[in-house]
């Protein structure tokens, strides 16, 4: 058969193997978030709500990163054969780069299931975080201001940072390093979704993830329900106590185009006023979600290389600042967040590597299968 044929017909038995592998790889990971759909849409018929549930909120915005994220890649590979490995037969290599490298039967199986999971489960978490204040009160920004004031020597953690970061410059710096983090992290989902390099820390990122948003982000926001220091003042009565750094940043946001935080949050107390369900819409301070975020992608670069490590935690850390000087988070938020996450993936980590290890010893005591299927995969696996 000529190749292409071979390329025309694929072997049906090779794209069965292949499937059948991703369904077992992801199986874990699907049964989780069916849990957690299933867990929600309880809550939501519990309180009348279950047509504010939405399982493709994030449909579209995942097809339209997918298409663009893939072909900014493909473009940027191109470029690194092009100018970098420098071919005699530049079309020739390219080609052959993404089709054995990237673009290929396997990487997909792996990686779609993953991004349509993904979709699916930020779509019910944003429809649960906008239910908050219909499940419980947003009761709990005394106590939270209070506890922070009491861990930093009497002093709200924003007044010690305003000396330090209290410039407008500066502090639209920091809002656009607190934006990046939907850029880091959509960055994260997609190369751990496509990677083949570390099966085991790629299920132990995504469950994590699914974790910590799941327990800390709805269930935990919900108990410990709170606006945070932006709507302190429009959530408890009396004189608000961060009206000064609001103050400043909207003064701030005059001087510099960069400072995005007080045109956001006047975005989200206008959909929580009138009940609105869009994406990222919903109000919760603690814990943060950013820092939670922020301090899996610093576990996750530890687990890569030590530069990973040191950038993406050096990230965490401005997370923290940020989260503070814009009137996001109380710095009890992110504390909370960061010791949470540090246990869940610890858990999670152990749970995965226990299953690994019952895997292969599996995997060893099956009978070795001499059809085409095995000797196309073995071949990929050794060459990999």
């Amino acid at each position: 058969m000529s190749i292409v044929t071979r390329l025309a017909l694929p072997d049906a038995e090779d794209w069965i193997a292949d499937a059948r592998e991703s369904l077992r790889a992801h199986i874990g990971l699907g049964a989780l978030i069916l849990v957690y759909v299933l867990v929600v849409l309880a809550v939501c018929t519990a309180f009348g709500t279950a047509d504010q549930l939405s399982l493709w909120l994030y449909g579209s915005l995942f097809s339209t990163s997918a298409i663009i994220v893939g072909a900014a890649f493909i473009v940027a590979r191109m470029l690194y054969v092009m100018c970098v490995v420098r071919p005699e037969q530049i079309t020739k290599a390219i080609v052959t780069d993404l089709r054995s490298n990237y673009l290929t039967r396997k990487r997909l199986f792996n990686g779609l299931p993953v991004l349509v999971l993904l979709s699916v489960f930020n779509s019910v978490f944003t429809s649960m975080k906008t239910m908050i204040p219909i499940i419980h009160p947003y009761d709990w920004d005394p106590t939270l201001m209070a506890w922070d004031q009491a861990l930093h020597f009497g002093m709200p953690p924003w007044q010690l940072l305003q000396p330090l970061v209290g410039w407008p410059v500066l502090t639209g710096l920091i809002n656009v390093f607190y934006n990046l983090w939907f850029i880091v992290l959509a960055g994260c989902w997609f190369w751990q979704a496509f990677t083949e390099r570390d099966p085991r820390l790629r299920m132990q990122f995504f469950v994590t993830f699914v974790l910590c948003f799941a327990l800390l982000g709805n269930f935990a926001a919900t108990v410990l329900a709170s606006g945070g220091p932006c709507f302190f003042g429009n959530l408890v009565s009396g004189p608000d106590p961060y009206a000064p750094l609001m103050q400043y940043l909207h003064q701030a946001s005059q001087k510099t185009p960069f400072v995005w935080a007080t045109g956001v949050q006047e975005m989200l107390w206008k959909s929580y006023a009138t009940n609105g369900v869009g994406i990222g819409s919903g109000i919760s301070a603690m814990p943060s979600m950013h820092l939670a975020g922020a301090t899996l992608f610093a576990l996750l670069g530890w687990r890569v290389n030590r530069t990973f490590g040191i950038i993406l935690t050096t990230y965490a850390g401005i997370i923290l600042i940020g989260s503070v000087h814009l009137g996001w988070h109380y710095a009890i938020d992110g504390y909370f967040a960061i010791i949470s996450t540090f246990v869940i993936w610890l858990v999670v980590g152990a749970i995965v590597g226990r299953d690994s290890a019952v895997s292969q010893a599996n995997a060893i005591a099956e009978p070795a299968d001499t059809g085409s299927g095995s000797r196309i995969g073995a071949a990929m696996r050794q060459r990999r």
